[in-house]
């Protein structure tokens, strides 16, 4: 099993680096805990943002932002192994059930059953 960040050429999408967006605007985007996201577990929910690019009726290419949620299932090195578990509105080429690879940066929310 290849550990592999999706890339837009390759797979019409990517996911996007909270890391750099929360330095970029640290007072508007706030992150979980580096610790948090460093030592995820099986089952838990993250969110993760996805610029995914459609083509519409006229051929033309559109970049679509989402964020949508991934429950971790696993861990190979830095790298998480994940399961989508939302289905973008943009598309219906990705959906739930989908594997996705991601790192720490990527992790933009942590779910917290009240």
């Amino acid at each position: 099993m290849e550990s592999r960040l999706a890339n837009i050429e390759d797979d019409g999408w990517a996911l996007d680096d909270g890391e750099a967006i929360h330095e970029e605007f640290p007072d508007s985007f706030w992150l979980p805990p580096a610790e948090a996201r460093h030592n995820l577990q099986p089952d838990e929910l993250v969110k993760l943002i996805f610029r995914i690019v459609t083509v519409d009726e006229d051929e033309a290419e559109e970049e679509n932002i989402e964020r949508m949620w991934v429950i971790v299932k696993g861990r190979v090195g830095d790298f998480y192994r994940g399961q989508l578990d939302n289905q973008p509105l943009c598309t219906e080429d990705i959906g739930p059930g989908m594997e996705v690879w991601f790192l720490p940066k990527h992790v933009i929310d942590i779910y917290v059953n009240p």
